[in-house]
């Protein structure tokens, strides 16, 4: 499960996993691993910004795929109350989804629901650090130089075209007709060919906006040159060079918190 998380402390993004996912709706908060220079660590983080009077969202959903090991908790029933006489009454606690070796080590759980970081080293973490995004297959763009890398190797869209575009939403009707609204998964599998080398997909993942423009009547559908950019742990990309995001942009663009790209046959 990867996420992009906003610190309002140090106020800058990262992307990260999530271990474990305490309470629901307003109290909600998530664990996740904090990349660090002088170490990483982990730190449960709030879902919502409740100094915001709107409840902006804190934590943005990129591979909604939870760990099939993970296990589900009510810590207010008689015989899951393991937790109740090792929290203060203004920690809130009522619920745990995550893994299990997690939920089993009350002292470790405990500092961090209190508040507290723990490191990767010298605890129950250590050794247990998983990945969402790691497939040989593909190449991530995290940086702006994995940017310009990957736009030097496509010749900056030069002589290509959008063959194929799929949009997954992650909501759906199940099979007895119950509603599942809720869209997870937001992702766009774009097809590219190219004159200039070998054609390739691009699959952006926690997509924010799609705005599809195709050509009109009159012109053709090949691409002169094109735009990647990487800001706030984020991506920006356009049918069109420039050199900041332009969300007025009347052509092709596709705003997402993750992109991997590869060569196809």
């Amino acid at each position: 499960m990867r996420v992009r998380v906003f610190d309002k402390e140090r106020k800058c993004y990262f992307k990260s996993e999530v271990y474990a996912i305490i309470n629901g709706g307003y109290y909600e908060k998530q664990l996740v691993l904090v990349p660090d220079k002088s170490g990483s660590y982990f730190k449960f983080y709030d879902y919502l910004d409740k100094t915001d009077d709107m409840l902006p969202v804190l934590i943005n959903m990129i591979i909604p795929h939870r760990p099939d090991s993970w296990i589900f908790k009510k810590t207010n029933t008689i015989d899951e109350n393991l937790y109740q006489n090792q929290l203060p009454e203004n920690v809130r606690f009522f619920e745990f989804i995550g893994f299990p070796w997690l939920w089993e080590d009350i002292n470790s759980l405990t500092r961090l629901l209190n508040g507290e970081s723990l490191a990767i080293e010298d605890n129950v973490f250590e050794g247990k650090l998983y990945s969402d995004i790691f497939h040989p297959s593909w190449r991530f763009i995290e940086t702006e130089q994995d940017a310009k890398d990957f736009m030097e190797e496509v010749y900056g869209f030069h002589d290509s075209l959008i063959k194929e575009l799929h949009y997954i939403s992650g909501a759906f009707v199940d099979i007895d007709k119950s509603m599942m609204p809720i869209a997870d998964k937001r992702s766009v599998l774009l097809q590219v060919q190219s004159q200039q080398c070998r054609n390739f997909e691009m699959e952006f993942q926690g997509v924010t906006a799609l705005n599809l423009r195709p050509a009109d009547d009159k012109y053709s559908s090949d691409i002169f040159d094109a735009a990647l950019i990487v800001k706030d742990e984020s991506i920006f990309f356009s049918d069109c060079l420039m050199e900041n995001v332009d969300l007025t942009y009347e052509g092709t663009w596709i705003t997402a918190y993750s992109l991997k790209w590869r060569y196809v046959e």
